[in-house]
């Protein structure tokens, strides 16, 4: 079962699990020792004598078993930290989105990355921002059975989607609403983006290649492409409108510089202007404010 499908595990449940197993010896613990932990009897009782249950912590463990975050003895005792990930909390979201979107071997949670990619290709200035009219745009897009959408799976795509970065609620008239924006995951991803090499242009190109290998949710990314196929309206040097708005933020941000030096190979960014950008630039921000 995937994040979407399973109801019981949300982004607070996966970090209480990490949480807990980074600040334990060894990075492990006793897997009933941890169910406990993190599902306390006075949490669980139902006030009788019938069974305790805590099968929102257990579900929880599985996923993040299955998804390679934890490991697991070889007789399913114990769980510990996947060594492999270096992990710290604070890198916990980018370290989960490489696991969820850029993992082909963990086929079971790409329905998310589909229902991402498909999200960060819509207009972003009249983008869904609840089930109904997600549901509306599935049926005309691409059709709604196939990304195996509902309104209970499209609220944990909500929550994910924004523990990861690329989207924040809104409300708008009094209703909750979902916003496409990854500018949180693009940011915090720059430094590997633009292999540690700051102040100094690269081809805007080149960039939007590495980004669609990196988080194959974006243009020229494996699942991005699936869908772009099946909307049929993307004209090869069009930029969508949520990632040009978003490079866009992070420019004003100071984080960004976007420039035209060529008409030779032009990228149009689709941000209320149709800006016409040939390089880009990851600015050293360790730098400003020095006396020169």
């Amino acid at each position: 079962m995937s994040i979407l499908k399973d109801p019981y595990v949300v982004p607070s449940r996966v970090k209480g699990v990490v949480r807990y197993l980074l600040a334990a010896k060894g990075q492990r613990e006793k897997r009933e020792t941890l169910e406990a932990l993190l599902s306390p009897k006075a949490l669980v009782s139902r006030g009788d004598d019938r069974q305790l249950s805590r099968k929102m912590v257990q579900a929880t463990i599985r996923e993040c078993i299955k998804m390679g975050l934890v490991e697991e003895s070889e007789d399913g005792s114990e769980v510990a930290i996947n060594p492999k990930l270096n992990l710290k909390e604070n890198v916990l979201p980018s370290a989960l989105a490489q696991l969820l979107l850029n993992t082909p071997e963990l086929t079971e949670n790409h329905d998310f990355a589909r229902v991402l990619a498909w999200y960060m290709a819509q207009d972003f200035f009249v983008a869904p921002g609840n089930w109904a009219e997600a549901q509306k745009k599935l049926r005309d897009q691409v059709g709604e059975e196939l990304l195996e959408l509902n309104d209970a799976r499209f609220g944990q795509f909500e929550d994910w989607s924004c523990y990861l970065g690329f989207g924040w609620r809104n409300t708008l008239s009094g209703n909750p609403v979902l916003v496409p924006d990854p500018t949180a995951y693009i940011r915090q991803s720059l430094s590997t983006l633009f292999e540690g090499v700051a102040d100094k242009n690269i081809p805007f190109g080149e960039f939007i290649n590495r980004l669609g290998k990196y988080c194959p949710v974006f243009e020229t990314g494996t699942f991005r492409e699936k869908i772009d196929d099946q909307l049929g309206d993307c004209e090869s040097n069009y930029l969508s409108s949520v990632t040009s708005v978003t490079l866009r933020r992070l420019e004003e941000e100071g984080k960004i510089k976007l420039e035209r030096l060529s008409d030779i190979t032009v990228s149009v960014l689709q941000d209320g202007v149709d800006s016409r950008i040939s390089h880009i630039t990851w600015i050293d921000q360790s730098v400003q404010g020095e006396e020169v």
